[in-house]
Formats: structure tokens, C-alpha cells, sequence
């Protein structure tokens, strides 16, 4: 590990503050916070590590009682939500791996759902919104998602050789 690595606390261990009183029953979780008119949503999520999503079929889910909306990311870029901005590459690297700036790299979009394929297993394809959180665990079970499943790998070295599936074909 490097000298920035170590002066930064990574791989030390983390002291946790709430613990004790959530342990005990005097903490609060957020799942015990209700407050009137509440919604509750429930995500749908790939069981695949890498599938194009050919279609998302919300109709038996929406028919149910109390399921108040289904969104996809579709909807989502319909309704004009831009990718999620971030910056994963924070200071100078531990080693160069290319322009200090990282210009060079390929940055994903973070979208909210994607809306053409799931890139890792339990990524979220689309969220039920209903009047309680059975409403929307059932609509989630009849949200019908038609993906074509696509290679994936989990090995490194697999994974950076030049005919290895691209999860992003952006990236080359």
C-alpha cells in the first residue's frame, strides 16, 4: 500500500458511532420513520451481470392495488433526467496510467436506470412506487423485463484481453 493510501485511512478500520444505540433498540432506522401520504418504492433489479434490456413491461404491476407508478430508465431520459454527474478518479494518481487530468479516460454516464442494458447482477432496471411496501414488492414481482443475456466475465485478466465483452462498448 502506498504512503498516500495509508495517510488517506484506507484499509484502517472504521469506528462506528451508531452502532451501539441501534444494537440496543434506543437508535432510530430509517425504515421506522413513516410520515403521512408516504410513497414506497422497491427496485427491480438484473439477475444477469451483463443482458441488453429488449423491454420492460410495467401493465400486470400498475393493475395492482395501491401500485401508484413503475419507472424505467427510459422514462427517465424521456422525462429529461441527464446522467447523474460524478468523477470517479479524485487527485493524482497512485501511478501514471495516462494524462494527469485523466482527459484520456472513459468516464460511464450514471444514470439513474439504465435504459439499454444491465451491466452488473442486481443492478436496478426499474422501481415500483405504491401506498405500502408489500404493494410495491408485489408490483415488482410482476414487472416482466425481457433481457437478452450477453457474455460476461469476472476474471481480471479475462476482462482486459482485446476480445473480452465490453460492458461499456464506449470504452474500446
Amino acid at each position: 500500500m502506498t504512503k498516500h493510501a495509508i495517510a488517506a485511512g484506507i484499509g484502517q478500520a472504521v469506528r462506528r458511532k451508531e452502532d451501539a444505540r441501534l444494537v440496543t433498540g434506543r437508535g432510530r432506522f430509517s425504515d421506522g420513520v413513516n410520515l403521512e401520504d408516504q410513497a414506497y418504492a422497491v427496485m427491480v433489479r438484473s439477475p444477469h451481470a451483463h443482458a441488453r434490456i429488449r423491454s420492460i413491461d410495467s401493465a400486470e404491476a400498475m393493475a395492482l392495488p395501491g401500485v401508484i407508478a413503475v419507472f424505467t430508465g427510459t422514462d427517465a431520459i424521456n422525462d429529461g433526467l441527464k446522467p447523474i454527474p460524478h468523477r470517479p478518479i479524485i487527485g493524482p494518481p497512485d501511478i501514471a496510467l495516462g494524462a494527469r487530468d485523466a482527459s484520456d479516460k472513459f468516464i460511464s454516464p450514471h444514470r439513474v436506470l439504465p435504459h439499454d442494458k444491465a451491466r452488473f447482477v442486481g443492478e436496478p432496471v426499474a422501481v415500483v412506487v405504491a401506498e405500502s411496501v408489500s404493494a410495491a414488492k408485489d408490483g415488482a414481482e410482476r414487472v416482466a423485463v425481457d433481457f437478452a443475456p450477453l457474455p460476461a466475465v469476472t476474471d481480471t485478466a479475462a476482462a482486459a484481453a482485446p476480445d473480452a465483452p465490453r460492458v461499456w462498448e464506449q470504452a474500446g
